[in-house]
Parts: C-alpha cells; structure tokens; sequence
C-alpha cells in the first residue's frame, strides 16, 4: 500500500439523510448522485445506511414504497471504525461482513467518512501487483449467468438469494450485458414494473470484459479508469470464464503477505520480535495481514514451541480457542504429532521446510488437513521459532476421490461394453439358430415348446445387455414406436421375482404410443422398482399407474406443450427425507451402505434424452411417489409386436460383413432360409474389393449388411465411406452388438438405409431387409 492512514483515503464527503426521509426521495438523491450509499444519522451519529443492495432486497419484496421511511429498510447496526484504524484491519472489516461501506467515526462516535473498497483498491502501490500474478489466479469462477429473455424480477431474486451484486446476461456461453444494483435502483427511480420487463431491455450494456491472462494490475487500472467495481472473465473465444471484482483483487492482501512471510521477517526490523517478546510495535500490522488469511492456518512458537500467535482460521480448523492456548505447547493441546515434529524441526534447522498430512476424525466426519512447519530467521540469520501452516483440503480429497470413482467406472464401463457385445454375438448364433429351427417344427410338438421358451430365455439376456451397455456408455437411444404396457409389466415382474413386494396394475389398454429406447426404459423401471423394494423390506404393496395426459404451460412442469403418457410409481416404504430429496438425482448421492448412486442419476439422464421428465414426490415413514412422463407420438400406425410373425421370403443377392464366423454362419443361413443369396466376408477391404467387382461384372449385391465393430479390422463406418464413393445409391444396413453407439442411433446420417441390432433373429433380420429394398 502506498499509503497507511484510513484518513488518507476516505471518502469524507458523504451524503447524509435523517431516518424519516422517504425512500422515493432516498433513491432519487442516489440516482441523482451518482452514489451507492446514504448514511442516515441523527445529531452526526450514524444509525443505519441505506445501500443499493437494500433497494435490491426492497424490490424483491415488492414492498409499497410510498408511504415508507427509509428507518424501516435501512441496514442496521452500521458497521463502524476509529479513525485510527490501520488499512489492513478496515480491509478485513470489510472482507469478513461481505460489506461495501465502512463507516469511519471519530472518538465520539461522529460521522467523519466512508471508506470503500474502490478507495482501498484506487491506493494499491505497484508493489502490490509485482508479486503475482494473472486474471485467472485471483477471479471467481464459478459466476451465476441468466439467458437473455429472463425476466427482470427473476433475476433480481436470485441476487437476492445469493446476496450478489450483479448477474450476468448470456448468450451462447458469451457476456453480452450485466444487470448491477444501481440498474435495480435506476428501475426502482423510474417506477418500471420488474415482473413484466426482460432483462435485455435493462441491463448494462455493452459489457466490459478481460482476458483470463491479462495481469491483475491491468484489471485495476480499467475499474480505476471507468469507474467500475467489476469485469466478466473471458477466454479466447469470448466465453464466460469467471468474474472478477475489487474484492478478488484487494483479497491478495492475504496472499501477498502471507506467500512472503519470510522475507517480511527477514526484510521488517523487529517484525516477529512480537511472538517472541510481545514488544514488536509492528504487532499490529502483522497481526491483521495473518488474520486476513481466508483459508490458511497460521500458528507461530517460539523455538520451545510455545505458541505467541494464532489466527482465527487455526481456531476454526482445530477447534481451539486462542485465548486458551496461547503459551502453552503444541504438544499440549496435540496439534502436530509429535513424530512429525521431530522431522520438522530436523528439515527446519537445515533451511527446509517440512510438509506433511492428517487426518482429523470428528462427528461429522473425516477432515483432511495438509500442513507445512517451516522456520522464523532474525535479521542476523539465527532460528528464533517456527511457524506452522495448515490448510483443510477435505473438499479437494473428496473431489479426487470422486474422480478415481469416475475413472474406475469408465474402465468397468469399457469391461462392460465389451462384453455386451461379444455376449450379442454369441446371442445372435443362439436366437438365429433357435428361429431356424422352429421353422422346421411343427408348433404342436413338444420340442417347439422347447425351442419358444429357449427364445424367451435368449430375450430376457438381451435386456442384460441393454442394461451392461447403459452402464458402460449411456449414448443416445435407439427408439422405436411401441405401446409400453407390456414393456411396464414385464420389467416390474422381473424386478420383483422372488421378494415379499407385490405391485398392482392400473394399465388401461388406450394408452396413446411412445417412441423410445425399451431397453433403456425398461432399466429406468426396473431402478425405480428395486429402489421400492428396498424401501419395504419387511414386505408390502407396490403400485403402477399409466395413463394419457396433455400438459399445457400454466401446469408449470419443464415439458413442451403436448401429449404425454404419464407412468405412476407409487410404493408404501421408508420415504425420502425432505433434505434428501433435492440430491436424489446427483451422481454418486445415496443413502445406501452398499449403493453406487447412479440408479436415479442414470435415470434422470435416459428420461431427459427421451424428451420426458422425472419427478419424486416423497414423506418419511409414508412411502415415495416417481411420476414419468414420456411423449407420446403423432403416427396413424402402430406396428405392435406380433408373437405369431412369420420371416418374409424375398430374392436377392445379400453381402455379410461379420468376423465372427459363428454369427457369420447363422445370418447365411437364415438369409437363405428366406430365399436370398449371402455371400459373407471377415472385414472391411475384403467387403469393398468384393462389391466393387461384383458391380463391375454386372452381377451387384443388392443389400450389404455391415458390422460396426471389426477388431483389428476396418469397420462399418470407414466401409460405408468407400462404398459409397464406388454407388452413392447403395443400400446398406448397420448391425451392431454396441447398441448404444451413435451411428446406430442416427444411422441414416452416416449413410445407412436401417439399422438391425445384435442379437437378432430371422423374422427381424428378413422383415429388415425386406423394407431397405422395397423403400429405395
């Protein structure tokens, strides 16, 4: 700082207001002004201090403001200092109140001034800045945004809530206005109704940005030159990267000073003599910059370890009172192990600093602590204490672990996938070969039988892979038109095979048809019902509902206006507790001894690609409501499952892409059951050379099913690309075991005319063929 005295620095031409003034007259004197404050006194003592953030707090209330005093939306106590007060302790004043204005009085408690950050930041010296640093190591990053379009007074709620002094507007993640608190009170002076204006109509505009790597100096000098208390944080494509404000560029006080402590003992004559001897006449002015520290532990002793200082961050991180260790030893009241002490003070004597890490075990948990034991030098060079400095890193390790947990998620995931796909090969042998062979039987003999409930079998392990392939990739759904009664009441009976929970049914035959991913579906089901029947382990009823309902705007649910079917979940369990319910949703959030939590989460993410919504209504000890809406579909026609389907005959020359030669084997052998002529080969430049010369002796293939996946191989995507190229009018179709993959999704942008997905059997495969070629 370049200059100590708060005299120096405020402001001491403020304006005063009695407390009966009214508050249309109030904000008028302010809008005039130019200000941000007005004092209310009486007979030159301050009562209270009206700010633009009370008139913030006072629109949002949509309090009557004609007849209102500004006595009775003022803020009180006023926060006050001495004049004598030092720089550094106004600064933390300001910091630990989360306030603006500090009002300076005299011995008489007297109005003399206001000192404002602006002040403080307009007086930084240029030593100041020379130690750090850049934009992106001081701003806010995570900064609260509306879209253009927001409504004026809902903006203002939220920076009420949140108690913040502005919001930015966004468009496409890039600034393009902010709405502050002298916008709210230029609203308020103007009479405007905020319920009924956008907030592009009023918001500060254009917005005054900064380079995330711009230095900090830089930052100052803007606000100092316009006249501004903050800067929207850009990156090179000018979107938001955070906020920067006077409080995050006066905070490095903290940072400065502490980060140099030891050339401040070493450089500041008699500086630390303090917690030596308590006779430092500096004691002060080291004293507030280590009380500034916002996250940092700061403990110093003398070389007997006895403690002479102890911020109030130590007091919050170890649960002790300064006043009531202050003289004794850390080995007294167990701050520091005693064997890590012993290595401190060995690493501190040869000029080192010692780092080490613990844990403190306590009722509401287990908190990490991260410390660093290093030396206190007098000017001639001699050890004469130490100073410890710890830092809680609870919220860093969680972070960590969660992202280990994620990391060994995607490696189970990729396990997962792979399975799924190789099991649906071998799936497509066992289903290919069961549908040919009930071909050749007659459905009344005992084998047919056999052969139907083989074919079940084969059907309830392709909803496991469904399921392996969710877990491992998620990826978007592969939908189909279907009515989902069925598809309710299977999932539901296989969740609940087997326990003491039994569901009842209310599924009326009329329910409208959806176009969704049923494997996907299903597993939201089959979530949700697990979750019923832990909820009831002693037994009980469960209870589904389904039924057509069209949602309108004023029903004020997060859905476009349109058709829905609405599925009711409803069980008579333990019930969710009320501050439980906003987390039901979040990844890794359970309240289980052996849950993953990502049931719901993996829930919440399927209904939402399918268009839909997913709500919990819950009461402890009542049981738990899950209601579902899907949309429902416009098309005339439904193709329904039809059990009795028979595979459609049809002629052609069919081309294979598939390397493994069981799947290989079964798909000829049910394309030549229904008529056509396959030709199989093992990957894709085998495909390529083979159509290029069948079209070149005039004998072309008039389908070709290609495999997404060939390992080491060329695979259906780069194929189709080459194909392509040799007959744009190919008719190709895409067959995977990797059912969630993109290109099986959204199939027709790659260039494929349908899609079959593994495994399969010769009804589907014939009833797929049969369509690419008579739709060209």
């Amino acid at each position: 700082m370049t200059k100590n005295s708060i005299q120096e620095i405020l402001t001491s031409k403020v304006i005063t207001v009695s407390p009966e003034i009214p508050i249309s007259e109030a904000v008028s004197i302010m809008k005039r002004k130019i200000i941000s404050c007005l004092l209310v006194v009486r007979d030159k003592k301050p009562l209270g201090i009206f700010t633009e953030r009370d008139i913030v707090r006072t629109i949002n209330q949509a309090a009557n403001l004609e007849k209102r005093e500004i006595k009775e939306l003022m803020s009180k106590p006023v926060i006050t200092a001495q004049s004598d007060i030092n720089i550094y302790k106004a600064y933390n004043l300001l910091a630990v109140n989360r306030i603006r204005h500090l009002v300076i009085v005299n011995s008489n408690d007297e109005l003399i001034g206001v000192v404002t950050l602006t002040d403080i930041l307009n007086n930084l010296g240029l030593e100041y800045f020379v130690e750090i640093k850049n934009i992106a190591k001081i701003m806010t990053k995570i900064v609260l945004t509306v879209k253009k379009g927001c409504l004026v007074h809902k903006a203002i709620s939220t920076m009420v809530d949140r108690s913040i002094s502005c919001i930015i507007v966004e468009e496409n993640q890039s600034p393009v206005g902010v709405l502050t608190e002298r916008d709210v009170t230029g609203l308020l002076h103007r009479g405007i109704d905020t319920g009924a204006i956008k907030i592009e109509e009023v918001m500060s505009h254009p917005i005054r940005t900064i380079s995330s790597d711009a230095p900090v100096h830089d930052a100052a000098m803007i606000m100092n030159k316009e006249k501004i208390r903050r800067l929207v944080v850009v990156d090179k494509e000018g979107k938001i990267a955070g906020l920067v404000t006077q409080y995050d560029i006066i905070k490095g006080l903290e940072s400065a000073y502490i980060g140099t402590l030891k050339q401040i003992i070493r450089e500041k004559e008699g500086m630390l003599e303090e917690t030596l001897k308590n006779l430092s006449e500096k004691k002060v002015y080291l004293d507030n910059i280590l009380r500034s520290s916002i996250d940092m532990a700061i403990i110093a002793t003398d070389l007997d370890f006895h403690i002479r200082y102890y911020n109030p961050m130590a007091q919050k991180i170890f649960r002790h009172r300064a006043e009531d260790i202050i003289g004794r030893t850390l080995y007294d009241i167990k701050i520091i192990d005693p064997v890590h002490f012993e290595r401190a003070i060995e690493r501190v004597r040869k000029r080192n600093e010692y780092k080490y890490s613990f844990e403190q075990k306590k009722k509401q948990g287990t908190r990490f602590i991260e410390s660093v034991v290093s030396g206190i030098w007098d000017t001639e060079d001699n050890l004469i204490g130490f100073v410890l400095m710890s830092k809680d890193v609870t919220e860093q390790k969680h972070l960590e672990q969660e992202l280990l947990k994620v990391r060994k998620l995607e490696s189970i995931g990729t396990l997962a996938g792979g399975i799924a796909h190789d099991f649906n090969n071998l799936l497509t042998a066992i289903m290919g070969n069961i549908s040919l062979a009930k071909l050749v039987v007659s459905p009344g003999d005992e084998v047919f039988k056999n052969l139907t409930m083989a074919a079940k079998a084969s059907l309830r392990a392709k909803d496991l892979t469904y399921k392996l392939l969710t877990f491992a990739k998620g990826g978007e759904p592969i939908k189909k038109t279907t009515y989902i009664v069925e598809l309710i009441k299977n999932t539901v009976n296989f969740a609940l095979s087997g326990s003491n929970v039994r569901c009842d049914f209310f599924l009326p035959d009329n329910l409208w048809p959806v176009e969704v991913d049923e494997g996907q579906i299903s597993q939201v089901i089959h979530n949700i019902i697990i979750n019923a029947k832990h909820a009831m382990p002693e037994g009980g009823n469960s209870q589904v509902t389904a039924k057509n309902t069209i949602v309108k705007k004023e029903d004020n649910l997060p859905l476009k206006d349109g058709k829905y079917v609405k599925i009711t979940i409803k069980d008579q369990g333990i019930g969710i507790p009320e501050n439980h319910l906003a987390k039901i949703f979040d990844p890794y959030f359970t309240t289980k001894q052996k849950g993953s939590g990502l049931g719901l989460a993996t829930s919440y993410s399927i209904i939402k690609q399918h268009d839909g919504y997913i709500a919990v209504d819950s009461e402890v000890r009542k049981g738990t409501i899950v209601h579902i809406y899907l949309p429902s579909i416009r098309k005339k026609a439904l193709i329904k499952n039809d059990k009795k389907a028979k595979p459609i005959s049809g002629q052609g020359r069919v081309l294979v892409m598939e390397d493994e030669e069981i799947v290989g084997r079964v798909v000829t052998d049910m394309l030549k059951r229904v008529g056509y002529e396959a030709t199989v080969v093992r990957d894709g430049n085998d495909a390529i050379e083979l159509y290029k010369k069948s079209k070149e002796s005039n004998n072309p293939f008039d389908v070709v099913i290609l495999d997404l996946t060939i390992p080491g191989g060329m695979g259906g995507k780069e194929t189709i690309n080459e194909l392509l190229k040799i007959d744009p009018e190919i008719i190709t179709i895409v067959s995977s075991g990797y059912s969630n993959d993109p290109i099986m999704a959204d199939y027709k942008k790659y260039g494929f005319k349908d899609v079959i997905t593994k495994p399969y059997e010769i009804e589907e495969l014939s009833k797929v063929i049969h369509k690419a070629i008579n739709t060209v």
